[in-house]
């Protein structure tokens, strides 16, 4: 059964309990598997009603995701409200935004990843009220400037990274091989410990990036290597998925819009790759293999394990910003293939453990706070994970102000001193 949602609404019927129930299943079960991967029947067993009683709630699949989608916002737009009624200041009020979305009695909101996948009426209405939800965190985080609480920041910036990691948090348990059942228990503490003080031990830190993203592109191939004429086809076809994929979803994406945006048929398509299946199966194989190449450039520059960490995290986010574009891991992982599944979850760790091993290095060096090592090294990717839902490449911020704004808020936080 779904988890007690400490956001539902009191002295509700019992219908009403029922469809708030129902929505609860559909968000665990589209956050899995994605909106067109998800079982109905699963669901409707969930919580103990027939297939053919779902339809008593709502009309169809497409219905039951928009309703997943709105109550998500709705919850959001809840805690932000009772956030601004907290005692204290904007910096407080933050810390109570973050702890009343990070409920871990609650069940997992169903993550706005796919909201193409909607009727265009329904996108437009969840666009806007997502759109609200961030507006009313910006001006939490303003606020706190204001009296003094939070540092100077870029407050669309900072409210976008902590909505992505909201997000990202309940759903990492499962891209994340081998994740603790405290784990949603932990990042409460985690995140708001990271958003008060930041990771880094003296409060004058500074990156001073070392390495630039451009690196990591692909070179141009040579006019007669017919060879590598084709796997720069391959390569160009994949981020051009990957772009495609990560802004809309996977399943608010086809085939026809991937070669559309190529300039190119399907027949061209189906010269490299068999299906849709194998075309994200190769996203997500070249999305792991960038990562691992950024932890391990990474791993061999700065003076310490703080720098170490922060180029790290600097260049998963400028691959978003630059356009090389990463598949990102939001919903869906356990509707892929058990192998691919089983690699992607595997990497997912192996990098986590990277990104634990600069921390306790850190400690040695003095470079790092005490903080939960572990809990960080796998909520921290939803700071870049989310970066596509929301920014344009063609946004000023993109070369380097957006990058160094997140770093910042890692190393630092977000409370004055």
């Amino acid at each position: 059964m779904p988890q007690h949602d400490s956001a539902m609404p009191t002295h509700v019927s019992a219908k009403e309990a029922k469809r708030i129930a129902l929505l609860d299943a559909a968000a665990a079960e589209f956050n899995a598997r994605g909106i067109s991967g998800a079982s109905l029947s699963r669901i409707a067993r969930a919580i103990g009603i027939g297939r053919a009683a779902l339809y008593y709630y709502v009309k169809d699949r497409d219905d039951l995701a928009a309703q997943c989608y709105r109550k998500s916002c709705e919850i959001m737009a809840r805690d932000l409200h009772a956030a601004t009624q907290a005692v204290g200041t904007g910096f407080d009020r933050v810390l109570a935004f973050l702890r009343l979305s990070l409920d871990p009695g609650r069940a997992q909101p169903a993550v706005l990843s796919e909201v193409a996948y909607l009727q265009s009426a329904t996108q437009r209405a969840i666009a806007s009220a997502q759109r609200a939800n961030v507006e009313a965190l910006r001006s939490l985080i303003r606020k706190g400037m204001k009296d003094g609480s939070i540092r100077a920041c870029d407050d669309e910036i900072i409210a976008q990274t902590l909505i992505g990691t909201i997000n990202w948090i309940p759903v990492s348990i499962d891209w994340v091989d081998g994740t603790g059942a405290d784990f949603r228990i932990r990042t409460v503490e985690a995140l708001c410990d990271l958003v008060t003080y930041g990771e880094a031990r003296d409060r004058n830190y500074r990156f001073v990036p070392t390495l630039r993203i451009e690196s990591f592109f692909p070179a141009p191939a040579k006019a007669f290597d017919r060879h590598a004429m084709a796997e720069a086809k391959i390569e160009q076809l994949l981020m051009t998925a990957s772009q495609l994929f990560n802004r809309r979803g996977i399943d608010g994406v086809s085939l026809e819009d991937i070669t559309n945006e190529l300039g190119a048929t399907k027949g061209v398509f189906y010269h490299y790759l068999n299906n849709k299946t194998e075309l994200v199966a190769r996203c997500y194989k070249r999305a792991f293999s960038l990562y691992q190449r950024f932890v391990e450039a990474a791993a061999g520059h700065g003076e310490s394990a703080l720098d170490r960490s922060m180029c790290g995290l600097y260049l998963n986010i400028q691959a978003h910003t630059s356009g090389l574009s990463p598949l990102i891991q939001m919903v869906g992982v356990t509707a892929l293939a058990p192998a691919v599944k089983r690699d992607i979850t595997q990497r997912a760790r192996a990098l986590q453990r990277r990104f634990e091993e600069f921390g306790r290095q850190g400690l040695k060096d003095r470079s790092f706070r005490k903080l939960d090592f572990d809990a960080l090294a796998q909520l921290g990717a939803g700071a870049f994970e989310w970066l596509p839902k929301w920014f344009s490449l063609d946004d000023p911020r993109a070369e380097h102000a957006l990058a160094d704004e997140i770093v910042a808020f890692f190393a630092h936080g977000l409370k004055t001193d």
